[in-house]
């Protein structure tokens, strides 16, 4: 039978190896959602490009309500007619954006709003819009790409 110090050394032994991994593995997690944040920002400035150029060329901004009304899945038409080419569904919470809107008070799709909750991070909200009418935006003019954390929402 070893020495009770030698069971009580290899004991913390143990439990240190124990804490350092679970440390280890907490860091890691926050680093891939944190870079996971990133992507999806990156992919929130590419739609928002996206939009600027789908009103360029049509004069307005995909409706919310006609027949090919914008998509919170497949994000079309933007996907659809080649303004938009990215990945972003695989980052969002049900792989879809929450919801969009494109508001009338401009005048018909003059405006619109976009709002998408990230998966790896369901406290992290991200707003692509061009409208005051975005519930994320509390009725400022927001015109960009945002994010939303803690209630707070700031241009990215």
């Amino acid at each position: 039978m070893p020495p009770i110090r030698t069971v009580i050394d290899a004991a913390l032994a143990g439990a240190s190896v124990l804490l350092l991994s679970q440390a280890l593995l907490g860091a890691m997690d926050v680093s891939e959602r944190k870079a996971a944040v990133r992507r999806a920002e990156a992919e929130a400035r590419t739609i928002y490009q996206a939009f600027a150029l789908y009103y360029d060329r049509n004069g307005e901004f995909p409706s919310d309500t006609a027949k090919s009304a914008f998509s919170r899945v497949s994000l079309d038409p933007l996907r659809r007619r080649g303004y938009y080419r990215g990945s972003i569904d695989h980052l969002l919470v049900d792989r879809k954006a929450d919801a969009y809107d494109s508001p009338d008070d401009q005048g018909a799709n003059q405006e619109f709003w976009l709002e998408m909750t990230l998966a790896d991070d369901p406290l992290t909200r991200i707003l692509i819009s061009r409208s005051d009418d975005a519930p994320l935006s509390a009725g400022a003019w927001c015109d960009g790409v945002y994010i939303a954390r803690g209630g707070k929402l700031e241009a990215l």
